[in-house]
């Protein structure tokens, strides 16, 4: 971990891949179904043709956009919410994860992009964590990939929803 304090790195407590059924209700399906819509007959959109700016302005701060770098595979951080940022204590818009060493956020990312560019579909996961902030959460996590030549998957978008993980409040 660099040799930095572990008490400032978020932590994962468990993380399981759902469906999209599981989040048919979410407004992260707003997400889902522009890319399903820019995508036409190809299996992802390429980056140029989705445009946050066209989804609910709700969601926006719940998103993230990442651009594949590599090999070895890093991920840029191209916009990262304003939610997003506030519940992880950290601004990562024009971040490089690993060159620029985020520590304590996007290990959960770091282990599912390889995967979303093998797989090449979208991906959904439930994730209970914890913040540097303290604040305990689940996070349902939408992963959609994006390609510019039609054959490989060179980004991403993620929407999220945050709930708070109402077992780890304990009456005082």
């Amino acid at each position: 971990m660099f040799g930095q304090r572990t008490d400032i790195f978020d932590r994962a407590i468990g993380s399981d891949e759902i469906t999209l059924d599981d989040i048919a209700d979410m407004p992260i399906m707003a997400a889902y179904h522009y890319w399903n819509d820019r995508r036409g007959e190809d299996f992802a959109p390429p980056r140029k043709s989705f445009h946050l700016e066209e989804l609910p302005p709700r969601l926006i701060p719940y998103m993230a956009m990442v651009d594949f770098l590599g090999p070895p595979l890093d991920f840029y951080y191209r916009f990262f919410g304003s939610a997003m940022a506030e519940v992880s204590g950290r601004e990562l818009t024009g971040k490089t994860y690993y060159a620029d060493r985020v520590e304590g956020y996007g290990f959960v990312n770091a282990r599912l992009f390889p995967v979303l560019i093998e797989r090449k579909t979208p991906m959904v996961h439930r994730t209970t964590w914890e913040s540097v902030r303290g604040i305990r959460l689940v996070t349902a996590t939408l992963r959609l990939p994006l390609s510019t030549d039609g054959i490989n998957v060179d980004g991403a978008v993620t929407a999220n929803s945050y709930e708070f993980d109402r077992t780890s409040f304990r009456p005082a």
